[in-house]
């Protein structure tokens, strides 16, 4: 019988410490840990506490330290840590052990004891004690998030018995610094608070079209020219006439500014993922060094938002002398597993005209462009291999064939890590319609300009990165999920901030708790303690949790707030609401088309934005319907979108019905046999994000649901269309009758060649079908 060793302390502790133990509420710890069971009692942290981490053991040191000065920092206690030797007697009183367990299975799992005299953190490995650090700092008193000392607090952690570990162990929190450049500062805070919510790595986004990032010795002008556009857009890209703002924006790295942010990251147990992009996003390096491109140039950063069709020719010998001279400095200066080389969102329209590309492909036996670009991806597969790297790369490098030992990042939905994961690949999850903090997070009237969508809080801490199609075997290749952070129109630290929590915290949630355990309303109770912390730490947030969600059916409207103790205040005469308005305690009938702004309130206090809907009451509103193919999460997912009484608006993608590559064709049945003598409805006309008009717009209608008969149609003119626009189309019907409707919008088809989404099919919007 093989019996593992305990360390005497074990025992010392364990037993009189769970005696009376209950599982607790009152820890209000983000994430939330596996087990918590909380005792009568409390820990107080005094001036003379000593802090005690294992002799010879340099990181359990460099966590140890790391509470010592969030210690010092909050406290103003001038805290000593000293090493002991493992294993150690009695605990002392006034004390703070870290002590290394071999019996504490997750790498990055702990066990942590808290008495009313002494704290033992017990770990496998320094990440999981570093961990326990996170969740101590949060079970003090908020004050002790504070960046400088705060007199008058009683510094005391409730007594508490926590068993804790990750669920995915890769839990990621991406920043695109091309788009826009961040300082090594910010960048370090970024860490900072991502660390604090226990995710472990940072995927540093360093080059695209609009800027190259970091120091490359044996390439200069990466760093002279390719760093620095001459302008940059202002307003959306898909307004026209465009605009810009006529200063240059530049910004590198140098290297040693690297390693001294790697080494920062390393001491919060954080890894970097560098993304070098190839091979598209290229305009930046195309710029200083032009014969690495198709056509030669000249080239010059992009000065606004796309995909661009010069890309690297992937015929050309010195495209891959010049890839493995970057990645060979990239490979030396961070230390982790994997190196991103991004890999979307490459046309392939150079390639299919360049001499230099089609004799690659016919020497190479390849089969068309897509095959090509698998060419080029396993290249730089090799390439890192040779430096000891891993490769990981956006969804798209599935097209073509997979490198073989590749990783991807699935963003395009769930379908690329699905498919990862049949074929053996490890995946991680990042899809649009869950991990885009650059969506807008509530309503788009009352926020700051993003690329658009919505992507609310309560929507990413709902999500479950593992999809059900997977078999068991086939879920352990999804190592975890990651927020994107894409900087189009992301332009200084603050907004970063506010895009990103607390959506992030969420997150952290998702890739940290045991899927069991999470709970939305215990989330929404916790989140608000923790508001308190990032207010201390100066973080900018946004507060959507106080959003007001409405509804519309049978010819009713209502109001919510999920938050407990908080009231939703209205008006119908478009005044705004406050806190003396009327309240919302049940579903508001309405018998024509109205207006209602709503906010919430907390003993007469207004807490949130106020939201404006226009209710539209027609013949249709609330009804049900069914289609050939159900709404995408990338429109916002809603099943009853198109009856629900509510307009899309075209800064935000929420409220629409959206489908790729297929045409929108609800039957809607109203009931009974109805008059019906128009019908209007909406699209969005987006082509820079792949939304089209659709070729026509239908209306049919039946007796029967099986038969029907058309009424009205009207041909679009979806190709002369430009800009980004929303447009109405209304279709009479003089002396229909029928009892259901059938709408048929026709998708565009596939994507013309030399735009964005070139040879992918296009996305059809439509939004409420109103029935008069």
């Amino acid at each position: 019988m093989n019996c593992k060793k305990i360390p005497l302390l074990g025992y010392l502790f364990l037993l009189p410490l769970l005696a009376n133990a209950q599982v607790t509420t009152s820890i209000t710890i983000v994430p939330q840990p596996a087990t918590a069971y909380s005792r009568e009692g409390q820990f107080e942290l005094k001036a003379d506490t000593r802090i005690y981490f294992p002799e010879g053991k340099k990181d359990w040191e460099t966590a140890a330290q790391y509470f010592m000065a969030v210690g010092q920092t909050s406290t103003g206690f001038q805290l000593v840590a000293q090493a002991f030797k493992n294993p150690i007697g009695s605990p002392r009183d006034n004390a703070i052990y870290f002590i290394p367990d071999e019996s504490v299975e997750q790498p990055e799992g702990y066990k942590m004891e808290i008495s009313p005299t002494y704290i033992t953190v017990r770990a496998s490995t320094a990440a999981g004690a570093f961990y326990a650090v996170q969740s101590l700092r949060q079970i003090f008193p908020t004050e002790f998030c504070s960046p400088k000392p705060v007199q008058g607090v009683a510094w005391q952690a409730r007594c508490c018995s926590i068993t804790d570990y990750p669920r995915f162990g890769y839990r990621g929190l991406h920043l695109d610094v091309s788009r826009h450049f961040f300082s090594v500062e910010f960048v370090k805070r970024y860490i900072d608070l991502l660390a604090m919510h226990k995710m472990n790595r940072f995927h540093w986004h360093l080059t695209d079209d609009q800027g190259w990032r970091i120091e490359i010795k044996k390439y200069p002008k990466l760093q002279t020219v390719a760093s620095c556009r001459k302008e940059t857009l202002i307003g959306h890209n898909s307004e026209l006439p465009q605009k810009f703002d006529g200063k240059q924006h530049c910004g590198f790295y140098t290297q040693e500014e690297v390693k001294e942010i790697v080494k920062y990251a390393k001491q919060r147990f954080v890894t970097i993922v560098p993304e070098i992009e190839m091979p598209g996003h290229a305009l930046a390096a195309l710029s200083a060094y032009p014969e690495l491109g198709c056509t030669g140039g000249p080239y010059e950063p992009a000065t606004h938002w796309g995909v661009f069709e010069d890309v690297f020719c992937a015929g050309n010998d010195k495209t891959f002398e010049f890839v493995d001279g970057v990645l060979e400095e990239v490979c030396a200066l961070f230390p982790g597993t994997y190196v991103h080389v991004g890999g979307d969102e490459s046309p392939k329209d150079r390639w299919k005209v360049c001499p230099k590309c089609q004799k690659r492909i016919k020497d190479q036996g390849l089969k068309d462009e897509h095959e090509l670009q698998s060419y080029f991806i396993k290249r730089a597969e090799k390439t890192l291999a040779k430096y000891g790297k891993k490769l990981i790369g956006w969804d798209e490098i599935l097209e073509g064939g997979l490198a073989p030992t590749a990783t991807v990042m699935s963003w395009r939905g769930i379908e690329g890590g699905i498919a990862a994961a049949r074929s053996g690949h490890d995946a991680i999850m990042t899809p649009g319609s869950h991990c885009y903090l650059d969506y807008y997070q509530s309503d788009p009237g009352n926020e700051p300009l993003a690329i658009g969508g919505l992507l609310t809080l309560e929507r990413v801490y709902g999500y479950e990165p593992i999809p059900d199609s997977l078999t068991e075997e086939q879920g352990r290749h999804i190592l975890g999920a990651q927020g994107n952070v894409w900087t189009e129109y992301i332009d200084n630290p603050a907004y970063a901030e506010y895009m990103v929590y607390p959506r992030a915290s969420a997150l952290s949630e998702v890739v940290w708790t045991p899927k069991a355990k999470r709970n939305w309303p215990d989330f929404l109770r916790r989140i608000q303690v923790h508001f308190t912390r990032l207010d201390l730490l100066g973080v900018t947030y946004a507060k959507s949790i106080y959003d007001v969600k409405s509804s519309f059916s049978g010819g009713y409207v209502s109001l919510r707030c999920g938050v407990p103790g908080t009231q939703v205040k209205y008006t119908t005469d478009g005044t705004e609401p406050k806190g003396t308005s009327a309240g919302f305690y049940s579903p508001l009938p309405l018998q024509q088309t109205t207006t209602i702004k709503a906010v919430t309130t907390q003993k007469g206090v207004v807490l949130g934005k106020i939201l404006t809907v226009r209710f539209f009451v027609h013949k249709a509103s609330g009804k049900t319907y069914t289609m050939s193919n159900q709404p995408s999460q990338y429109s916002g997912g809603e099943r009853y979108a198109l009856t629900n009484g509510m307009a899309g608006a075209l800064k935000s993608w929420n409220n629409w019905v959206g489908l790729q590559n297929s045409n929108i064709d609800p039957v809607i049945d109203l009931g009974a046999e109805t008059d019906i003598s128009r019908v209007t409805t909406h699209f969005i006309n987006n082509k820079s994000a792949w939304i089209y008009p659709p070729r026509s717009i239908e209306v049919l209608v039946s007796d029967d649901g099986q038969n029907f008969r058309p009424v009205a149609k009207k041909t679009i003119d979806a190709d002369n269309m430009q800009g980004n626009s929303l447009e109405t189309v209304e279709l009479s019907t003089p002396g229909a009758k029928a009892r259901y409707l059938k709408l048929v919008a026709q998708n565009y088809g596939t994507i013309p060649p030399a735009v964005a989404g070139a040879g992918s099919g296009a996305w059809l919007f439509l939004d409420e079908v109103q029935v008069d």
